[in-house]
């Protein structure tokens, strides 16, 4: 019997010496913990940022991402050089080259080199927006027909405001420009007080926020005649552009073709995030993308790093995070050396 005892006693101490071992073990494991920059809970794409970071947070652990809501592009990559942010799910090639550069909404800034891509999200379109019976009883078509109206560019901050902004300028247009938050806006439209307003969309849909609005105040879209398009992006060839087809946009089957600013939208951070870390982020997007794009359905389809590399363009020096390449070498994608940056270890 006593050997028993004796036999049980030690065998328990062997079981709380492994199980202490374990949970210092355990406290030693530093948990990594990142803010990722997302748009406000009121736009369609929130669902983006919330079922990005749980994917992250799924299937690595070690990671804890929590999404910050606040503006877009621009502003994201203000808050990450500041140190606020450690990356954002708003970005493009047309983004990155601005902040780089320190020109345009980040001149006053100045320019920022750590900047990085990441992996691409879907491919989107500045949408514009209309009221459907002022479209209808004004002859409101395309972007000049805008002229002397109440219209929101978009929510301040981000890349589609940047754009509509300059579209107005540089083709002298004269719209009555009203900035405003996305909540504001709609109520505007719903309330008459804007006759519109352009909102980054699925190439093929409505934004969800404005399909919401769409019930309550039928709206149509509207592009830019094929000459403007064509200025606008001969002064500026990231300013890109793409034409929906007749029937193109599954809300609007009836609507004929027209030209819609575009952008390959992509997730963005900085050289101050380690190569293991961005790394460990990607390969966890990877393994939770299905999940993601259920909850986004824009995502379906994109492989997020072979058309991210796709939809670079070139002319400029686009460089995506080492911790990317990592990946993607790994993967087997084909990696252009434009996209490698300084800091890249080549990792075996």
């Amino acid at each position: 019997m006593k050997r028993v005892w004796l036999l049980c006693f030690v065998l328990s101490a062997f079981v709380l010496q492994c199980l202490a071992g374990a949970a210092q073990a355990a406290s030693d494991t530093k948990i990594i913990n990142l803010s990722l920059g997302s748009v406000g809970s009121s736009s369609g794409v929130y669902a983006f940022a919330i079922s990005l970071a749980a994917a992250v947070n799924k299937h690595d652990p070690g990671i804890r991402v929590t999404a910050v809501e606040g503006g877009g592009g621009y502003d994201h990559a203000k808050a990450m050089k500041r140190g606020i942010l450690d990356w954002s799910m708003s970005g493009s090639p047309a983004v990155y080259a601005t902040v780089r550069e320190g020109v345009g909404s980040f001149k006053k800034e100045g320019a920022w080199e750590p900047i990085r891509l990441m992996f691409m999200r879907n491919l989107n379109a500045t949408r514009i927006y209309v009221r459907a019976d002022a479209a209808a009883k004004e002859g409101i078509r395309t972007f000049k027909d805008l002229s002397g109206k109440a219209f929101c560019p978009g929510i301040p901050g981000t890349r589609d405001a940047t754009r509509i902004i300059g579209a107005d300028k540089d083709l002298g247009t004269g719209i009555k420009l009203i900035p405003s938050s996305l909540a504001d806006a709609t109520r505007g439209v719903r309330e008459g007080k804007l006759v519109g307003l352009a909102k980054g969309s699925p190439h093929s849909s409505f934004d969800a926020a404005m399909m919401e609005t769409h019930y309550s105040t039928p709206v149509t879209v509207i592009g830019f005649a094929r000459d403007e398009a064509d200025k606008l992006q001969a002064k500026d060839p990231l300013n890109t552009f793409m034409e929906t087809p007749a029937g193109g946009i599954r809300e609007l089957p009836n609507l004929g073709s027209l030209w819609e600013m575009s952008s390959a939208t992509m997730t963005i951070s900085s050289s101050k995030m380690s190569q293991e870390t961005a790394y460990r982020i990607v390969k966890a997007v990877y393994k939770g993308w299905d999940e993601i794009a259920a909850a986004f359905p824009p995502c379906k389809g994109i492989d997020p790093l072979v058309d991210a590399f796709k939809h670079t363009p070139g002319g400029k020096e686009f460089l995506f995070h080492a911790g990317v390449i990592q990946y993607a070498k790994e993967k087997g994608i084909r990696v252009p050396e434009r996209f490698i940056p300084p800091e890249y270890k080549n990792v075996q």
